[in-house]
């Protein structure tokens, strides 16, 4: 019998499954804000091009979901619709004999998603908001049918209110809609203050989490250092972070790892694992002695900085066996 067979049955089957997960702090997600910036059309006889508003998701996450994964009913969030025109040129005449002097009909995509109120506290001012959690009047509670999820490229429209009151989740009508526009994430991935900047006040978030061996469970939210979207803290974030840095000079290297972890299990680099071979090879090297495939790694595979050391042995029966590395 080999020797990586008896340490195989003597160890494998105690640390199977038997890994200690590393503790983190569960928070609560930074806020993800997506809008749709409405302006008047450029043809219009009055106010052409002007911005007046915004269709607005505000979301805070109590349930730890994908910051970047759209919208959810699940999230706690907040969905306004403020259009303001009291700023513009020719303010209140030429609104007054506009088309805008009118309440309006809101759709996001192909669903309508309720009626916005033209002038019902101030001239010019038409507000529409949904509180997914605990609404406090005039905030309304989210109905059901309500678009799920809803993520940027999603179209927000708005349509001069139809003679009767369509119902939530009804389709688009005929005609041209008054507004249109796509959702768009506020601010750009990096931005974890939220400054419009993605600077060096930005760079602690991804410093203080940096995972690239994956070794701290899930990172939700750049907050935690994560702005792809996919609850990691690694390379690709930083890629992004440099990606959108705006500030001057150039942005801060790679930080390091906050945990380091172990090498692959396919220590003789053959392409094949799980392989006991690996572990007779990483015992003959271990001990001094020939890889077979003349390509194996060194032998510090929890690259602790210590070798040799029988730790390692160890952390490698424990990762071949599905465990975790310690």
């Amino acid at each position: 019998m080999r020797l990586s067979t008896l340490l195989c049955s003597a160890l494998c089957v105690g640390l199977w499954g038997a890994g200690a997960q590393t503790a983190r702090a569960q928070v609560e997600n930074a806020d993800l804000r997506i809008r749709a910036e409405m302006r008047i059309p450029s043809n219009a006889s009055w106010g052409a091009n002007e911005s007046l508003g915004n269709a607005e998701f505000r979301v805070h996450s109590r349930f730890l979901q994908l910051y970047y994964g759209g919208v959810h009913r699940n999230d706690e969030f907040r969905f306004t619709i403020q259009l303001d025109f009291t700023a513009i040129s020719g303010f209140p005449a030429g609104f007054l004999a506009s088309p805008y002097n009118t309440d309006m009909d809101a759709y996001i995509n192909n669903a309508f998603v309720g009626r916005v109120p033209m002038s019902a506290t101030t001239l010019g001012i038409a507000e529409l908001e949904y509180d997914s959690r605990h609404p406090s009047p005039p905030q309304l509670p989210l109905p059901a049918n309500f678009p799920d999820p809803v993520n940027t490229g999603d179209i927000v429209r708005l349509y001069t209110a139809a003679g009767i009151l369509p119902t939530i989740g009804d389709p688009l009508p005929s005609g041209v809609p008054l507004f249109e526009r796509a959702l768009q994430e506020r601010f750009a991935r990096g931005d974890v203050n939220q400054d419009r900047h993605v600077n060096l006040l930005d760079f602690p978030y991804l410093a203080n989490n940096y995972d690239p061996f994956h070794l701290l469970g899930s990172h939700v939210g750049p907050s935690t250092g994560d702005f792809t979207g996919d609850n990691q803290c690694d390379l690709a974030d930083y890629d992004l972070f440099v990606h959108n840095w705006d500030a001057s000079g150039n942005p801060p290297t790679v930080p390091a790892p906050v945990a380091v972890g172990c090498d692959g299990i396919d220590f003789n680099h053959d392409g094949l694992f799980p392989d006991t071979t690996d572990i007779d090879d990483f015992l003959s090297v271990f001990s001094g002695g020939p890889c077979s495939t003349s390509l194996c790694g060194d032998i510090d595979f929890n690259n602790d900085s210590l070798f040799p050391d029988t730790q390692d042995i160890s952390d490698l029966l424990t990762v071949f066996s599905g465990g975790p590395c310690l």
